[in-house]
């Protein structure tokens, strides 16, 4: 009696206690995008790793080109969107030179995106990216942006901001500028 009720009751308790400390699925989503933002937008905007190392990284973590696209990838592109398996995520990686401010600069960017995440979720997001590392700050006019100290700031600079568009979605974005 006590082998059949220890069979039963184990396997019941373990259920259990696995479905309460489990995440939800949106604690989950907002861990993906972590990862996400962690392991391909970091490095590839701080230029650890470059734009094929990033592709090759978001490949890992399930992300694919989208469905309709069937156009070869130019070897010599500067920007790419690719979408993940389950259809939920978008991910752009994009680099090249931009004006800003009268001069020219190079920006490396990588934003990801749902239908799913409103600004305030992906904040939330880059907030536990972000952590309480001291090398991160919070813009004092800008509500969802971070601009991480850097020990040559005349040469580059690196940003994790959230920004949205009207009629678009929300986007989450690692953004390297070197000048």
């Amino acid at each position: 009696m006590g082998f059949a009720l220890k069979s039963v009751v184990l396997p019941v308790l373990a259920a259990v206690f696995g479905a309460l400390f489990a995440p939800s699925p949106a604690a989950a989503d907002d861990m993906f995008a972590g990862f996400v933002v962690a392991r391909v937008c970091l490095p590839f905007a701080s230029r650890s790793k470059s734009f094929e190392a990033a592709m090759r990284a978001a490949r890992d973590m399930e992300f694919r080109r989208p469905a309709g696209d069937r156009a070869p990838l130019d070897p010599w592109a500067s920007e790419v969107e690719m979408v993940s398996s389950d259809g939920r995520w978008r991910l752009r990686l994009e680099e090249g030179p931009v004006e800003e401010n009268g001069a020219e600069i190079y920006v490396v960017t990588c934003g990801i995106s749902s239908n799913l995440a409103s600004s305030r979720e992906l904040g939330q997001v880059a907030r536990l990216v972000v952590g309480r590392n001291p090398r991160w700050s919070q813009h004092p006019e800008i509500p969802w942006r971070w601009d991480r100290r850097t020990a040559r700031p005349e040469e580059y600079a690196l940003r994790l901001d959230v920004t949205e568009v009207p009629g678009q979605r929300p986007v989450l974005a690692a953004r390297g500028h070197y000048f």
